[in-house]
């Protein structure tokens, strides 16, 4: 039950389109993403913007990495075999990223070169990275969706130390996508899509959880998939099925809903800060192959290399 009132509505815009040259029409892949739907020629995820003014993202059926610079010239970094989805940058200015198929990866975008980071658990692989998030701390938060749901709620959600201890923070999640840091680092949100919700989980000074709870809940066919946070603590929420990014505050209580561009598509799969100032949020527009754009009146929490 929610007793406040609907929350205004921002519309996106289109920022750039992935060009017809750079889509995939007609190449073989296997990939649905965990629907019933026929294969797309595109589906981007993972956009990560960097203080160079480049936008990178990822195409996950075809195994790419885009990079769209701040003349919106769009080039593909590199292909290869994988389904790449989350992306986040490290100090060195090299990129991990969450693949389905190969666990964690190391891109490096200047040599245009992708490497191994953490391929296995023990010797068992991965059900399916999806996001991932560093923390000030260089730990990475990284989900392990698979083919999880509510008939098979043993999604996961790791702590990958520097040092390359690894944690297992959940194993009972349903469907565990998004993932985002509160700013004062205290929290992690985790959306777990096949539940239509995002849980907050505290986060202890020796590394441990306990106490994790509802945060959000929302309805749909597909619930919710990638998060970011603001400066004040806001929680942006993408929803696929919805064609919306809900924005709560850090108590829960509803801000805005940023609604798809008028030539947009409805499955707005993630979304990151960015722009010279920082108060632009790109979105994914996953199966349209655009990126949409919204400028917001605070920065991104999210440090940017």
């Amino acid at each position: 039950m929610n007793f406040y009132p609907a929350p205004p509505v921002v519309q996106a815009e289109i920022f750039v389109r992935i060009p017809d040259a750079l889509r995939c029409t007609g190449q073989p892949t296997d990939w649905r993403g965990g629907s019933s739907s026929p294969p797309s020629e595109i589906f981007l995820e993972g956009p990560t913007y960097l203080s160079t003014g480049d936008l990178y993202v990822t195409d996950i059926p075809y195994g790419r990495i885009l990079k769209i610079d701040a003349q919106k010239h769009v080039t593909e970094c590199i292909r290869y075999d994988g389904e790449p989805n989350g992306l986040v940058v490290r100090d060195d200015g090299c990129m991990i990223v969450a693949d389905y198929k190969q666990g964690l990866l190391l891109f490096d975008p200047v040599a245009q070169t992708i490497s191994p980071l953490l391929t296995r658990r023990n010797l068992e692989r991965f059900k399916g990275p999806n996001d991932l998030i560093v923390s000030s701390k260089k730990e990475i938060y990284f989900t392990d969706q698979g083919q999880t749901g509510m008939t098979d709620q043993t999604g996961r959600v790791y702590r990958l130390c520097p040092d390359g201890k690894l944690d297992c923070l959940v194993d009972n999640g349903i469907s565990p996508n998004g993932i985002a840091l509160s700013p004062d680092e205290q929290f992690l949100y985790v959306a777990m899509t096949r539940s239509n919700a995002v849980w907050r989980l505290p986060l202890h000074a020796d590394g441990s959880t306990s106490k994790a709870g509802l945060f959000f809940q929302s309805f749909g066919s597909s619930g919710p998939d990638g998060l970011a946070v603001d400066e004040e603590g806001s929680l942006f929420i993408c929803h696929p099925s919805l064609g919306s990014v809900f924005v709560v505050d850090a108590e829960g209580v509803p801000k805005a809903r940023i609604v798809t561009a008028a030539n947009g598509g409805k499955n707005l799969t993630n979304c990151t800060f960015g722009g010279e100032d920082g108060r632009t949020v790109f979105i994914t527009d996953s199966m349209k192959g655009n990126i949409q754009c919204v400028r917001w009146h605070c920065r991104g929490a999210a440090r940017t290399p």
